[in-house]
């Protein structure tokens, strides 16, 4: 279930009606999250129901988490089972304290596995292959995701209203963000690369021709736009990067910094509220770069679309 922001100041039937499809428990959590508690609590639940009493919780849960440790789970598993248990039982809250330490303990000697960052000159020869073939929503998610900085379904979200562009800069405004949501409040980002404008440009106006204005930026699913992402990326000959959709935003972040080498710049345009979490994802970001060699087919692969990339800008 989505649930949209409600404006408060309103008549007592109007409030009335917006709440009635709205559960106020399951609010607190967007659907995303709710299917990865479900599914964590799925694996928790035998050792919770096992438990004889409240005194003995907490060693039935560092059980579990020893269990998912010896059996392959990602941390992930962990951390959303947890949360989930005091999320729908609040009285477990402090009274598990050493499944938490363990908890930390796997989140300090197993790195994560993080999307590497793309680059510049990546995303805007994987744009400039995907016009050449007619593929203009895929050229303008790519564009956009990296100079704007979007996650990977706000940018399918958008909708061609969403956009106010003018002859050298626009605007876009992203719903449903996952800070815009604790703040109670939409946000917006400008657009000042000339090839986003143009490109995103470009669709708009084919969108109004053909009269589907209506139609998300992205018309297809989520799954697709993944597909689509890999397929691009293995014809490049990039596999070995394991690249992913949020590598835009990421390589996105790590470009802002390198040309400003300003963070407080780089933690703006991503809109992260933790500056902690921000350092983390560009310094690692900055790591990555150094090990990022083509090989001879990327690099002509490239090379084949270095005049079209510098026609977008």
């Amino acid at each position: 279930m989505v649930v949209h922001i409600l404006a408060g100041r309103t008549s007592r039937a109007e409030r009335a009606r917006r709440r009635a499809r709205i559960v106020l428990d399951d609010a607190a959590l967007s659907e995303k999250t709710q299917r990865r508690y479900y599914l964590a609590l799925r694996k928790l639940l035998p050792y919770m129901e096992a438990c004889p009493n409240k005194a003995e919780l907490d060693n039935w849960m560092c059980r579990w988490v020893r269990k998912m440790w010896r059996s392959g789970e990602p941390l992930l598993t962990v951390g959303d089972g947890l949360s989930a248990l005091h999320f729908h039982q609040p009285w477990t809250r402090r009274i598990i304290p050493h499944s938490w330490k363990l908890f930390n303990v796997w989140r300090r000697i197993e790195i994560p596995s993080r999307a590497p960052p793309l680059t510049l000159r990546l995303v805007r020869s994987l744009a400039a292959y995907e016009l050449s073939c007619g593929n203009l929503e895929m050229c303008c998610i790519l564009l956009l995701s990296f100079h704007c900085l979007p996650r990977t379904g706000e940018a399918l979200n958008l909708t061609t209203a969403d956009f106010i562009l003018g002859p050298t800069s626009g605007l876009v405004s992203l719903k449903e963000t996952k800070s815009g949501k604790r703040n109670q409040a939409n946000e917006v980002v400008s657009i000042t690369d000339v090839a986003v404008l143009d490109s995103i440009r470009a669709l708009l106006d084919f969108r109004k021709s053909a009269n589907l204005q209506a139609l998300p930026l992205w018309s297809s699913s989520g799954t697709k736009f993944r597909q689509r992402f890999r397929k691009l990326c293995k014809y490049f000959a990039l596999d070995e990067f394991n690249f992913r959709p949020y590598s835009l935003r990421r390589g996105g972040a790590t470009h802002v910094f390198q040309v400003t080498q300003s963070m407080e710049a780089a933690l703006l345009c991503g809109r992260w509220e933790s500056s902690k979490v921000a350092r983390i994802y560009i310094s690692d970001g900055l790591s990555f770069l150094p090990s990022l060699k083509m090989s001879d087919k990327t690099l002509a692969m490239l090379e084949r679309h270095f005049l079209f990339d510098q026609q977008m800008g």
